[in-house]
């Protein structure tokens, strides 16, 4: 099994309150890992000494791909924070065309490029556009990861679903470049909607028993809004994940 974390956008109303028992809480759930999403008023050394002391590590960090003009500013941040990998990712309006992916793509190898002598990987995160056909009938995802050899892909399993691909045919053809994912679930038809893992309609099981375990390093709950309280919904998507076999915690 893999190191279960947790995405700290699905907390952020709660970080910019109280980020230390915000922090306490995650923890105490039994979450290994933090995938980073804003600072929330703490200097990078302080986000990894108090990720520590929790007994949790910084399995990734999301975040503005580097320019030339930026590049040491976004290293000293990924050091300061203790990560390697750095997620980003685009619009739709970025992806309609294989232009448009390619471009984009061009963007992530030239990261990419500017990261790897610093031992930074960079992944693009997918949302459900990435899933949609450009002219040439590909995905768009598939595009941009021939264009940039060098990329990796943060897969969320949900926003594969919801675009109407299928997460496990998806990993069959690009799982050796799949090193984190976002077990991610909710409904799918009709707008956008989110649950806990094991509360929608993505067959988890399948997807991350589809997942290379040569290559795929953490699984990251994310859950971009919630029905009730948020918390409880991360209590129940680790649960759910670590009690059915899924994934590895603390507790």
């Amino acid at each position: 099994m893999k190191p279960i974390a947790l995405q700290t956008y699905t907390l952020r109303d709660a970080f910019e309150k109280d980020y230390h028992s915000t922090l306490k809480a995650v923890a105490a759930i039994g979450y290994k890992g933090l995938e980073v999403c804003g600072a929330y008023g703490q200097t990078p050394a302080q986000i990894a000494s108090s990720i520590a002391d929790m007994g949790m590590v910084v399995c990734s960090n999301h975040g503005a791909l580097p320019t030339v003009e930026t590049l040491d500013e976004i290293v000293a941040y990924q050091r300061g924070i203790g990560s390697t990998r750095l997620v980003s990712g685009f619009g739709p309006n970025d992806l309609n065309t294989v232009d448009g992916c390619k471009a984009a793509a061009g963007k992530m190898q030239t990261a990419a490029d500017l990261l790897a002598p610093y031992g930074i990987s960079v992944h693009v995160h997918n949302h459900y556009w990435e899933f949609a056909r450009v002219e040439d009938g590909r995905y768009a995802l598939d595009v941009m990861l021939e264009a940039a050899p060098s990329l990796c892909s943060q897969l969320d399993l949900y926003w594969v679903a919801y675009g109407g691909a299928d997460p496990v045919e998806v990993l069959g053809r690009i799982g050796k470049r799949v090193v984190l994912a976002h077990v991610k679930d909710g409904l799918l038809g009709g707008d956008a909607h989110f649950t806990a893992a094991g509360c929608g309609q993505v067959n988890l099981p399948a997807a991350i028993g589809a997942l290379d375990p040569a290559v795929v390093e953490w699984l990251i709950v994310e859950q971009d809004q919630s029905d009730g309280d948020m918390l409880a919904d991360v209590q129940t998507s680790y649960t759910y994940l670590t009690s059915n076999g899924l994934a590895a915690g603390n507790r």
